[in-house]
């Protein structure tokens, strides 16, 4: 069914019925809409945010004294490799690897038939010279005493005389025989040259040993070790202008106590700290000019055995007195255009910006040498939310609740660090 024709204006035209209900029915619908929306009592959005919640520290005031590091290898205090003298077949063998040896104690024996007969060979052949040598000064007397009755020419006891000599000089060579017999028969029994740690046998019991050519075992003195590292020429001429002077002036006073020595301090790979003490036993007198380095060594005591030679080590040097200074974690810091700054929280907690003076690192903190107060309030967390100006919501925590470990070095360094000598001073 069709609704009667409206007229709407000058352009009339037919309308269909349910066209002109669906617009009457549009227009109540949009009525509500547009008085809901004008209702009193609703906010427009893109208000004003809250402030950003960060944390915040003091920094911390120790005592700190300034280290030289570097990377080096451990050696022992000796170390002998042990080879025979003589030239037979392995006998015996009288250690167990890895068993700690005195010097002098027997370790291998080597077929000792052979030298004991030529011993015996040497001994008698003594004893003939000695007898001919007997028989030669018994001869030279007679023949002197016919001379002194002149019954005897000069030319008999001359002869007699040589004889006499040559049978002397046999003798001697006899008992050198003898003695390079008991020689060649006490090698036979291979003892430690040192006292220390023996290794494994290199050669099985009825081998042939040839003198010089086959290594029989190695011994180890680690009872204290070697250190060995390279620090460059600028740290050289911190270590002197701290040590030097005690050094000069004990070498150019005789009767003065012996210099100081350098202390050292020692962190194998898996530690954090530096336990092991010791310290300096020798410096290269003379700079590589190629490398810009000086070798050094370090000698450790090593009374448990712990330390053992060719371990990668990391070495610590003080080369300065422990003095106050001012400490913030690591991730406090920012970098801009190569110069160090930190974000300051002020009493009205406005965010500020101090470009700082940076130190040495020390266990997940840095020192601060300039540009920080000691009470002042550091944001040390969501530094990423805020810029300075801004109001913040700060949080105020412990520095060390947040300082990060520190991590170990992967490659030969010799930059200073630090490291602490007496208790906080400063609040949190």
């Amino acid at each position: 069914m069709l609704l009667p024709d409206v007229d709407f204006g000058p352009n009339r035209r037919n309308v269909n019925g349910w066209t002109r209900l669906s617009l009457l029915l549009g227009g109540w619908l949009f009525v509500p809409l547009a008085v809901v929306g004008c209702q009193p009592g609703h906010k427009e959005a893109g208000g004003p945010l809250p402030p950003a919640t960060v944390l915040v520290s003091r920094p911390i005031v120790r005592e700190v004294t300034e280290y030289m590091e570097a990377t080096g290898n451990t050696s022992p205090l000796e170390s002998v490799t042990v080879q025979a003298r003589v030239r037979g077949f392995l006998h015996s063998m009288n250690f167990q690897p890895e068993q700690r040896v005195q010097k002098d104690q027997l370790l291998f024996v080597i077929d000792p038939r052979p030298f004991e007969v030529a011993l015996a060979q040497a001994q008698g052949q003594l004893q003939l010279r000695e007898a001919q040598a007997k028989f030669a000064e018994y001869d030279l007397s007679r023949i002197t005493k016919l001379g002194a009755q002149d019954a005897a020419a000069e030319r008999e006891q001359r002869e007699s005389r040589s004889k006499m000599e040559e049978a002397q000089a046999a003798v001697v060579i006899a008992q050198s025989a003898v003695d390079e017999a008991a020689l060649n028969l006490d090698f036979a029994h291979v003892k430690a040259p040192i006292a220390g740690r023996i290794s494994r046998n290199l050669v099985d019991v009825g081998n042939l040993i040839n003198p010089g050519q086959d290594q029989l075992a190695t011994i180890t003195n680690d009872d204290s070790v070697y250190a060995y590292f390279n620090v460059s020429e600028q740290d050289v001429l911190r270590l002197q202008r701290t040590y030097g002077t005690v050094r000069r002036q004990a070498a150019s006073q005789p009767g003065t106590p012996p210099p100081l020595r350098i202390p050292v301090y020692l962190a194998l790979m898996d530690e954090d700290a530096y336990p092991h003490v010791g310290s300096v036993d020798y410096v290269d007198p003379r700079v590589d000019p190629a490398t810009g380095t000086l070798s050094v060594r370090a000698i450790f005591p090593n009374t448990d055995g712990f330390l053992r030679a060719g371990m990668f080590v990391r070495i610590r040097i003080p080369v300065g007195k422990p003095h106050p200074a001012l400490l913030v974690a690591e991730q406090a810091l920012g970098m801009d255009q190569g110069q160090y700054y930190l974000l300051v929280v002020d009493g009205q907690n406005k965010v500020g910006y101090r470009r700082v003076q940076v130190g040495v690192p020390e266990r997940g903190l840095r020192v601060i040498t300039e540009g920080l107060g000691e009470h002042e309030q550091v944001i040390v967390i969501g530094l990423q939310r805020v810029r300075p100006g801004a109001t913040v919501s700060p949080q105020l925590v412990a520095m060390d609740s947040v300082a990060g470990v520190v991590s170990r070095p992967a490659a030969p360094s010799t930059k200073p660090t630090s490291e602490s000598t007496a208790s906080t001073r400063g609040g949190q």
